[in-house]
Parts: C-alpha cells; sequence; structure tokens
C-alpha cells in the first residue's frame, strides 16, 4: 500500500510542474484561447492545453514504474493489458491536441472512439471472459458492449468539462472505486490508476477555480479512454457481474448521467445529438444562483456519495444493493427535478397524456360514430342532438350558421335556422370560441361550424379528427336536412336527455329560440 502512496504522491508533484509549465509556455506563445463560443463560461483567454501536462506525467511515471519497479504483474502476460490500455490513449490525446489547437467534428472524435474500442477488443480487453464469448453472437455482443463503454465515458468525461475543476475532480472520485476494485488481487491496475489520480490531482492545482489553465478534450479523452480502459481490463478478472459492472456505473453515476441527461432531452427537443448548449447539470445550478465554486463544491459532493455508495456494494450482501440503488435513485431523481428542465416538463406531460390515452379514445370513438350518424341523417332535430352527445364532455356549446343559400332556401331548416344560426349551450361561463369550421361539400358553402370552451379546459378529442371527419360529417348532414318539409313545432328533446344537461342545468330553449313556433 505504501508503493501507491508513493507513486501518487510523486504524480502529484510532476503533474503539478508540468502543468505550470504547460500554462507558462501556452501564454508566452498565444496559445492562450478567449471563449470560442457563449456557452463557455470563462471570460480571460485561457490555455486549453492541461491535457499535456496530464499525459506527459501519466506517460513518464507510468513508464519509470513499468520498466523499473520489480513487481509479479509485469512478468504475467495478462497484466500487460494495462501498457496495451496506455499505448491505444497515446491516439485518443493526439487527437484532442489537434482538435485543442486547430478543432476537429464531433464526428471524428466518435469515429477515433469506436476505433479505440475496436482495438480493444480485438487485443482481448472487453466485458466478460473469453470464454464467454466463443460464439460469434457472443463476441459481437461483448464488441458493441465495449464500443458503448469507451464512447460513453470518453463522452461523459468530455461534456463535464464546462466549469473550472469539475471534470477532474469528479473523475478522481470515480478513481478510488477503480482503485479498490483493484486493490490487492490487480497491482498493475492499481498503479495505473494511482499514477493517474496523482496526474489529475496536481493538474488540478492549477485548474480549480479560478482556472488558470483548462483540461481541453486532449485530457478529457486521454482520461476518460483511460478509466474506459481500466474497467474494462479489471472486469475480465472479477467473478460477480454486479462487481464487473455495477459498482463502476455506481462510481461514474454523475458524468453518466449528464450525458443520458443531454442525449435525452436534445432527442427530445429536436436538436442534434452532438450540438453544444448551456444546459448541463451544471449549467442549470449556475441558473439556480450558485457560484462556479458552489456548484463545483455541490457536485463534489455527489461524486462522493456515489463513490462511497459504490465501496458499499465490494464484499457486500446482496441486501446491501437495495438500499444503494435507493438512496442513488432519490439523489437523482428529485436533483433531476429540482433543475427543471422544460424537455423533461414535456415529458411528463406526455406520461399524463399516456395515462388518460383510454379516455382519448373513448371521445374519438364518440366523434367517429356521430360522424358515421350524421352522413345519414335528414333531421335538423337529429343532427343537434348527435352532435351534442359527441362534445358535451369537451366543449361548453356549438353554434351553427348556414350560408344565404340554405336559409333562403324553400325547404330549409326549422327557426331559427330560417334566420341563418342556432346555437347550442350548457355552460355560459367564460365561453370563448376555440374552433372555428368553415363547413363545405366540394365548391358549394354550407356554413360555418363554432365550437366553445371555457378557459383552462383541457381538450380530449384530437383536433384533426374534429377539423376532417366530423366537419365534413356536419356539412353533409346540414345539406342533407335543408331538403327536410318546415314543420310547424319542432320539440326539442328534454335536458335530461344526458348526464351533462342534469350536471349543468343548460339549454334554455326560450332564450336559445329552441321552443318551437
Amino acid at each position: 500500500m505504501l508503493h501507491y502512496a508513493f507513486i501518487f504522491i510523486i504524480s502529484v508533484v510532476a503533474s503539478a510542474l508540468l502543468t505550470w509549465a504547460v500554462r507558462n509556455v501556452a501564454k508566452h506563445f498565444g496559445l492562450a484561447m478567449a471563449p470560442p463560443s457563449s456557452r463557455h463560461i470563462h471570460i480571460n483567454p485561457t490555455p486549453r492545453l492541461g491535457g499535456v501536462a496530464v499525459f506527459l506525467t501519466f506517460a513518464a511515471v507510468f513508464s519509470c514504474y513499468f520498466l523499473l519497479a520489480r513487481q509479479p504483474w509485469i512478468a504475467q502476460p495478462a497484466r500487460a493489458h494495462v501498457a496495451i490500455v496506455f499505448g491505444i490513449s497515446m491516439a485518443f490525446f493526439l487527437t484532442g491536441l489537434v482538435d485543442d489547437l486547430r478543432g476537429l467534428s464531433a464526428w471524428a472524435k466518435l469515429a477515433l472512439q469506436v476505433s479505440g474500442a475496436v482495438c480493444l477488443y480485438l487485443s482481448g480487453i472487453h466485458f466478460g471472459s473469453a470464454g464467454a464469448a466463443g460464439h460469434w453472437g457472443g463476441q459481437f455482443y461483448h464488441m458493441l458492449l465495449t464500443i458503448f463503454w469507451v464512447v460513453l465515458i470518453c463522452n461523459a468525461i468530455n461534456l463535464i468539462d464546462g466549469l473550472d475543476g469539475l471534470a477532474a475532480g469528479a473523475a478522481l472520485f470515480s478513481m478510488v472505486t477503480v482503485f479498490a476494485l483493484a486493490l490487492g488481487n490487480q497491482p498493475g491496475i492499481a498503479a495505473a490508476t494511482a499514477i493517474l489520480g496523482g496526474s489529475l490531482f496536481g493538474f488540478l492545482v492549477f485548474n480549480f477555480n479560478p482556472a488558470s489553465i483548462f483540461l481541453g478534450d486532449s485530457g478529457s479523452l486521454f482520461v476518460g479512454f483511460m478509466l474506459s480502459g481500466l474497467v474494462l481490463t479489471e472486469s475480465q478478472k472479477q467473478t460477480s457481474a454486479l462487481d464487473a459492472v455495477f459498482v463502476p456505473l455506481v462510481s461514474f453515476a454523475l458524468p453518466l448521467t449528464d450525458v443520458g441527461v443531454s442525449v435525452l432531452r436534445r432527442f427530445l427537443s429536436g436538436h442534434s445529438l452532438f450540438g453544444a448548449d448551456r444546459e448541463h447539470i451544471h449549467h442549470k445550478l449556475l441558473e439556480l444562483g450558485l457560484t462556479q465554486r458552489q456548484v463545483v463544491w455541490v457536485l463534489y459532493g455527489i461524486s462522493a456519495l456515489c463513490s462511497v455508495l459504490s465501496l458499499f456494494l465490494l464484499r457486500r450482501p446482496d441486501i446491501v444493493l437495495i438500499p444503494v440503488l435507493g438512496v442513488l435513485l432519490l439523489v437523482l431523481f428529485f436533483g433531476l427535478r429540482k433543475l427543471e428542465y422544460h424537455e423533461f416538463t414535456e415529458f411528463r406531460r406526455l406520461g399524463r397524456r399516456v395515462a388518460q390515452q383510454r379516455r382519448v379514445f373513448a371521445r374519438n370513438i364518440a366523434v367517429r360514430k356521430a360522424a358515421a350518424r350524421l352522413e345519414t341523417t335528414c333531421d335538423p332535430r337529429a343532427l343537434l342532438r348527435i352532435l351534442e352527445g359527441c362534445l358535451y364532455q369537451d366543449f361548453d356549446g356549438f353554434a351553427i350558421t348556414t350560408s344565404d343559400e340554405l336559409s333562403m332556401a324553400t325547404y330549409s331548416f326549422p327557426p331559427p335556422w330560417q334566420e341563418g344560426s342556432v346555437r347550442l349551450s350548457w355552460n355560459e361561463s367564460g365561453e370563448e370560441v376555440v374552433i372555428r369550421l368553415e363547413l363545405s361539400l366540394g365548391a358549394s358553402q354550407v356554413g360555418t361550424l363554432a365550437l366553445y370552451q371555457s378557459a383552462g379546459h383541457e381538450l380530449l378529442i384530437d383536433t384533426d379528427l374534429i377539423k376532417g371527419h366530423l366537419r365534413n360529417a356536419v356539412a353533409m348532414a346540414i345539406r342533407n336536412s335543408a331538403g327536410t318539409p318546415r314543420l310547424a313545432t319542432i320539440p326539442f328533446p328534454s335536458p335530461e336527455r344526458t348526464p351533462a344537461a342534469v350536471a349543468a342545468g343548460y339549454l334554455d330553449r326560450k332564450a336559445e329560440g329552441l321552443a318551437g313556433e
């Protein structure tokens, strides 16, 4: 244990010195960059080459440990996987460096992540043992899982790198779990994790708010790939699938939640999944009025909680899984709810809509049945009765105005339709026109249908169904009813014929002129 502490301290000192040197060199040669877009928090030009110091520190200390230390893990071929992970990570560091200096597309970085994951798989570094992947289907599944894991962790570290010290600190807390998993039976992974942690800690001295240097893509891609590769290497020696996969997932809960929320909200809002914005978790906390330091400390606390919860799962009875999951889900649920994402508010509304879908089906079916009956009716009294029967649960009333052609016809609607309009209401308070439809058959104008509804009342019927099928059926019914001989008296059905009539006490037939002649 002491030699792990020793290499950690060595890494911290070396990283701090290299970060100081890289920062000064970058400023001297004009490599300090102003904020490239409005989504960035910082104001003053700041170097984005902190990844250079982290990478060089890890490369130097790890190489010395690999070549000089006389540890049993060096003689075992399986432990050489750690060296393979580091070798592939060089490509991630160089690609990130090009992105920091000149810029690269999101697709280019995604292609790098997929390629790196495939190289890990071909090197025998993936989830699951080699024996379990003997069948081609198992091999394909493990390769996809490996690609998904590498892409997920790399982007999680990259996306959370939005405030001074946030990405480095969150990664450090996750490394505590990775180190604890490897301690004892996998010294190579434990040593690599200690060196990487020391490299980040020394960099954090200059990266904490107010930061004088940033990690940059060279650092976030390198750290993300190293962490994903170390977890993959470690998982092959774990006898429990829970230790191999679930424990690291809990330790990475904060950055993984951020990337998951980003993907989901961009999908719901119709934005590009690779687009940049200012709606990450740390941005939303800033909008709540917290300072940068306060946000970082809050997220440090959440990262520490996730790390502690993951450690509870090590060498535990299975019953511990239940409270750990409960605490984690509660923190995530109430935390995200506090951030008030508009996309999730709409998503909850969709959930309520799904819950009431049965009522929507019933309303739509009633409208379709009413439309089918209207197409064959030629009785104006039946027209009113059918319309009211399918609309009274969603509207407060309706008005039909016929065209002059129908009103002046020899055979036309009885009074008051002879004057061109009729209105039926069952709730007079706060009415307003919400839908007005022109009724026509071909080129012939029949009239208009206006639907009334109180403000704030929820409409469950699909409006497209009303504007299409029902409108055409009403127009046909009016046209058919125009040929009905005028009657001396038209007794309108009593209000008690529907539940809505009894509840609202509507249909003032005298006021509406519907009592007959």
